[in-house]
């Protein structure tokens, strides 16, 4: 569980990110979910956009996403922007938390 300070650390750094997963019409999928999963171990820090189309809102995407993928924080919404992080199980982490 992230803290405060944590998440605003985490919001600072990813200001330049784009987003790494786009989810349509369907809502998050098991393959998104396998994909999210794979590319946060080595990317740690990732955005995930959900389309004004799709029929999920924001939250029920958050939690399905941080129920199918293990130890995936949910960092922060804003409009149709996610911000989740996972520390990297395979190698050393970019983003040290305060």
């Amino acid at each position: 569980m992230l803290n405060a300070k944590q998440r605003q650390f985490l919001k600072a750094r990813a200001h330049a990110l784009k987003p790494v997963l786009h989810v349509g019409k369907g809502g998050v999928t098991p393959a998104q979910a396998a994909e999210l999963d794979v590319m946060i171990d080595s990317l740690e820090l990732v955005k995930v956009k959900i389309n004004p189309n799709s029929f999920e809102d924001e939250d029920s995407a958050a939690k399905a996403l941080c129920a199918a993928i293990p130890g995936l924080e949910h960092v922060w919404t804003i409009g149709h922007t996610m911000l989740f992080f996972r520390p990297s199980r395979t190698h050393d982490t970019r983003f040290p938390l305060p």
